[in-house]
Parts: structure tokens; sequence; C-alpha cells
């Protein structure tokens, strides 16, 4: 108001009427107004914020995701199908997020991570998980980055008791308690290490990788033997169910052990027991080395049954006369050493002819015998040793009636005899004297000071030969030094002519010269004659030796050998004692490599082992075996075994189409095995007829 309504004269911004003194009303002051300005707008800013913060953020299916959708803050929810990768250098944190319509990968930087794996927030395959973020959207890839830690809700299942047997593909991201003990841990590459646990009914991996042990922040401390209870959801690798932990704290050693198969009575075992695990106890009976390890006969009065000890878990069990415990070895697993291995450990004599053991292992049969295989040299325990379970015998009180006996033997050793297949020592008690006999494969592992004048005791089987008695060990065990003796000294090799050679010199290490006839392919490695003019001689190099040869070896070339002289089938040969160490005075023609002939398989002998040739047919049903897979090749004219190593089969492009029934044509070296002929080819050489 700007004039009095008294006097009706201009009062301006007076409160009162200069003029009459009337008062004036109706004016707001401007104080008033800044007030009530400053008032609306807090109320104004306090109803938005509690509209946002009361605003559900809306939840989309990923694959309604769409360039729309770019840059927007949205809810998904879904289930997490991998383990989360993780870098801790970066703090970057991802996992990958699946529903009915599409994936997406989940990720999180520096302090969202931080938060996320403090609040124990990180998902784990199988977790049900609902996160906001912000969307965005590429041609061919879709990711949502958390902005707000408190926004990831992860739902976990409670874990399901279960037998390790039971665990199939169609339990996919269930979440499963086993308890078992831990059979082997391997690491396939850098960053990923399998345990393997088994119980009574199976065996199944557990995957931990360094991004696991990182993001637990602990280290498993597990060994080979030890009993554990793990939480863990069911993964599949290439269809084979394997366990994932959420984290380290979820593979819990256990205090008491955890059984794994019963014990059995020999007698009992039937064919229905194939593939059973059990544990069986009885006397060594025979021992019986093959190529791929050693077979124990084990008898416990009900029955006799074969312990197949596979090469390494037998080189693992006897690695010294006496065993030590097990030693935990670290292994790397991320930045941090960890201890998830253990050197496998000797834990007592080797199982000798008469030794009381337990053997724990699968049943299986091989034609038509029984066999039980233990899987580790910790399943083969010596209960008594050999050397405990035979009275010693006076060498003098030894006669040709006891030809066959098993006895053992105290006495001092004379110097070492070299023959054909081993050596020779003479064993006086002062009773007596014997001839202690070595074959070379036994000698190599005998103990050491075993020489001139060294007291030992020795186990062994009385022979006969030419009317003097021989003591025979079974297998090095068997012999244990009491007093070292004298270390055996090298021969020094001799020049000779090659016509002065004769059987009495087989052992003996010679130096011979003269000129190669053409190469000569077995089973085992290559031959050639060796000429001097005066006789010849088969120089004989097994494989590993021809392929370290020097250049030039071949038919026509002037050379000098040393070697130690033997003889087979009545032929003496030459074997060098190291391939390098032949001289090539002029070289000879170049080897040529073995063509393929291509043949039927009914026209394939056994004087054909060595050589390379190209079959084909129809395979049978697959068989596996420790080292590898067989299958029977047929092609209507015969049968052989088609044998790949498994290193073979893994490098076969087309692996995934060996099956009963598919058409093969193979190149491969033809083999003998127990009587059997087979052939053996690289990957390069199976092809599968399409």
């Amino acid at each position: 108001m700007s004039h009095c309504p008294s006097c009706g004269r201009y009062v301006g911004p007076y409160p009162a009427c200069p003029y009459c003194g009337a008062r004036l009303s109706g004016r707001i002051s401007l104080r008033a107004v800044k007030i009530i300005a400053i008032l609306l707008a807090t109320v104004g800013l306090a109803a938005l914020w509690f509209a946002a913060t009361r605003a559900e953020v809306p939840l989309l299916e990923i694959g309604q995701a769409s360039a729309t959708t770019n840059l927007a803050y949205v809810r998904l929810q879904g289930h997490c199908t991998r383990a989360p990768s993780y870098d801790p250098e970066s703090e970057y944190l991802s996992f990958w997020l699946v529903d009915d319509t599409g994936e997406v990968r989940v990720s999180a930087y520096r302090a969202e991570t931080r938060q996320i794996i403090i609040e124990g927030r990180v998902p784990a395959p199988g977790d049900l998980v609902e996160v906001a973020g912000t969307l965005r959207v590429r041609e061919d890839f879709l990711s949502l980055t958390i902005d707000v830690p408190e926004q990831l809700h992860v739902t976990r299942a409670e874990p399901v008791n279960r037998a390790i047997g039971a665990i199939a593909a169609e339990d996919q991201y269930l979440r499963v308690r086993v308890r078992g003990q831990v059979r082997s841990l391997y690491e396939p590459y850098e960053g990923l290490t399998l345990i393997t646990v088994r119980d009574g009914s199976g065996s199944i991996p557990i995957a931990v990788s360094e991004d696991l042990v990182a993001l637990s922040g602990i280290s498993p401390t597990l060994s080979i033997g030890q009993p554990v209870e793990v939480v863990a959801a069911v993964s599949l690798y290439r269809g084979t169910p394997q366990l994932v932990p959420a984290s380290i704290s979820n593979v819990v050693p256990l205090p008491d052990p955890v059984p794994i198969a019963a014990e059995r009575r020999i007698g009992q075992l039937t064919t229905e027991d194939a593939g059973q695990l059990v544990i069986v106890r009885g006397t060594v009976t025979d021992v019986d080395p093959f190529s791929a390890g050693v077979k124990l006969t084990v008898d416990d009065t009900s029955g006799a049954i074969v312990a197949l000890l596979w090469q390494d878990v037998y080189d693992r069990l006897c690695g010294g006369s006496e065993l030590t415990a097990v030693r935990s070895e670290p292994v790397v697993v991320g930045s941090e050493p960890v201890v998830v291995g253990s050197e496998p450990a000797v834990v007592g004599p080797e199982p000798g002819v008469g030794a009381q053991i337990q053997v724990q292992g699968e049943v299986a049969q091989y034609r038509g015998q029984l066999e039980v295989i233990p899987e580790l040299a910790e399943d083969v325990q010596v209960l008594v040793p050999a050397a405990l379970s035979t009275s010693p015998t006076a060498i003098g009180a030894l006669t040709s009636g006891d030809v066959g006996r098993r006895v053992t033997l105290t006495g001092t050793l004379g110097p070492p005899e070299p023959f054909s297949a081993g050596k020779k020592f003479t064993l006086d008690d002062g009773t007596g004297q014997i001839t202690l006999l070595l074959w070379e494969d036994e000698y190599e592992r005998a103990p050491d000071g075993l020489g001139a004048g060294a007291e030992a005791i020795v186990t062994g089987e009385v022979a006969e030969y030419r009317g003097e008695l021989e003591l025979i060990p079974l297998d090095a065990s068997q012999i244990t030094v009491l007093s070292p003796g004298l270390a055996a000294q090298p021969d020094e090799p001799a020049e000779m002519a090659v016509g002065d050679v004769t059987p009495a010199d087989v052992g003996r290490t010679l130096t011979l010269s003269g000129t190669l006839g053409p190469p000569e392919p077995f089973s085992a490695g290559k031959k050639f004659t060796l000429d001097d003019g005066t006789g010849q001689i088969t120089l004989l190099l097994w494989e590993d030796e021809y392929e370290r040869a020097p250049d030039g070896l071949g038919s026509g070339a002037e050379v000098i050998v040393t070697g130690e002289v033997a003889e087979y089938q009545g032929e003496l040969e030459l074997i060098p004692l190291d391939a390098l160490k032949i001289q090539v005075l002029s070289p000879g023609a170049a080897p040529q490599p073995d063509e393929p002939e291509g043949v039927t398989i009914g026209d394939v002998i056994s004087a054909d082992v060595g050589r390379s040739l190209t079959l084909a047919g129809t395979l049978g049903e697959m068989e596996t075996f420790s080292k590898g897979i067989k299958f029977p090749l047929d092609d209507g004219t015969g049968t052989i075994v088609l044998l790949l190593w498994q290193e073979v089969y893994d490098g076969i492009p087309d692996a995934g189409l060996l099956a009963a029934g598919a058409q093969v044509e193979v190149v491969g070296r033809i083999d003998e095995y127990q009587g059997e002929l087979e052939i053996v080819p690289e990957a390069e050489g199976v092809r599968v007829k399409r």
C-alpha cells in the first residue's frame, strides 16, 4: 500500500502516515519473504530426497537389455554360475549372473570391492544374487557396474549331505556337504589346484583357484591322506562334476579318519566286486615285475589275489630301504606359497616275498583273474617286513634238497663277478659258501655298500645251476647291508678285434671298431652289424640311446664303440655304455625313415614287431587303463589292439569321434605285450573316416 487510507496522501515505504499518523497494514517485510523462501526450498528438497530413497530401482530381466537401457540404473536378479575373478593389485572383482533370458558380467572396483569382501557379499556358484548398478550395453557384450555395495544381496542355500558317488551332472549348482580323504593334489596349470577327495562311494575334484585363495585370505594346508569335510557347489567341467567352494574355510581338515574302504577276506571277493574299493591283508607269496610295474601275489589263507602296483606307485613306495614320514611341500597358488601337496614318502621296507602287507585298492578283473589296484603308495603298508618273516639258516646246512626253499642267510660277500644278465657274489658265513645271484635290474636297485667284504643279510630262494647252489633274491629289498664292502671298480675297457670276442667275454667292457651294416629296427631300439674284417658282432642301441647317438651312424659308417658284451639267444652283442661317446670316423648313409606299409590285420604277425604299418578297420568297445586307452581294431581279416597313450589320445583332433563302430585308419609301430599284438600310433597317425 503506497497511499494513506485516512488522508489519501502518498506515504511511500513508511509503516505510519507522516501526515495524519494513521498506521498502515498488509505490508510483508523483506525478511519474512527470505525466511519463507528458505523454508519452502528445504521442504522441497526433503520431499525429493524422501521420494528418491523410497523409490524402488526397476527390476529388469537380462534379456530385456537394449540400446535404450544403456547407462540405466537397473536391478537384476539371477544365479551366479562361475567362480568370481579377483585381482588383488587392481582390486577388480567380477562374476557372471544368469537368469532365464541371458547372462551378464557384474563387476566392482577398488572401494566397492573392498567393502564387498569385508562384508562377505562375494557370490559363489549356485548363489541367488540380486544386484543394482549401472548397465552398459555393447553390441556383443553386457555388463553391470556396482556403485553401491549395499545393493548387492547374496542368498546362499543350506548344503545337502551327499555321498560323493551320488553326485551327478543333474546336481549342477547344488550346494553339498561331503566328507572324504584327500587322494591327490594336482596343478593342471598355474593358478588352479585340483584336490581329489574320495569317500567309500567315489571321488571328485575340488577346484581351488588363486582368486579363491586371495578372496578367502587364508591358505589350504592339506596333504595326501588328510580327512576333510567340504561344503561347495557342484560345477561341471566337460560334463564331469567337480566341487567349487565359496571360500577356503569351507574345506575343513577333520581330526578323525574317514574310512573309504571296507576290509574284506580275499576268498570272499568275486567278479561282482569289480570297481569296489577294498582293504585286504595277507602274506606276499610272489613278486612278479612286468613292463609297467610289479605284481604282488597276496594270500590271507582264505584265498590269493594279485596286488598290481603301477611303476610310479612302486617307485614311490620303494624309494629307499627305510621310508620316512610324509613331508608337506609348498605349492604356489596365487602370490603365496600354499601347502597343498606332500612329497610321497616311503613308509616301510619293500614288500618282498614273505612280507605281511595291507593293500587298499580297487578290485579289477584281468583275463579272468581278480586284482586289487592301489591308487597311491600310501595305500600299501608293510606290516611285517620280509626279512623278519624267515629265520636265518646256516649256509653249510643247505643241500640240494633245499632247492626251491625260501631262506635267510647271513655272511660276507666276495668280489662281484659279472655275467650276461647280472652279477654274482660268493656269500660265506663260516659254515659254507653259496653263490648270491643278482639279476641286473635288481643289482642296480640293491642297497649301497654291496661289494667285496660286505656283511649282509639276504632272503631269497635256493636254486641250483650246474651242480652249484645259488641264492636268488626276488627283489633288492630282501638284502640288508650290515657293514659296507669295497666299492665296485669300473671295468677298464680293453681294445680287441671283433673276431677275438667269445662268450667268455660276456659282462666285460670292450672297445671295438669296424664298419656298420644297415640298421635293423626291433621293439626297443636299433641293431647294426659291426664288422672289422676279423668277425662280426651285433651293435645294440636302445631307443633312447639311438636318439642320442652322433650324426652319421648309418650303413657303411666307420666307428669306434666302447660297450659291454652281452649274449642273446646264442648271439654276442655289444651294448654301448654311452651313445654320445661313439666315435664316427667316417659317416655312413643317412637312415631312411620307415615307410608305413598298408596291410590287412590278419597278415600282421610277431615278426612285424618294430615295423611301421598302416591299418584300417572298425573300433570295438573302448577299454581304459592307467596310462591311456585301448580299442580292438577289426578289418574282417583279424583283430589287433589299438593302444593310445593318454598324451597321444589328448592330442588327436577327432578324439571325441573314437568310439565303438567308428571307422579309422591308423599309422603306427607294431608292438607285442603279453603275447598280444598291438599297434601304437602317434596323435597324427590316427584318422577317423567320416
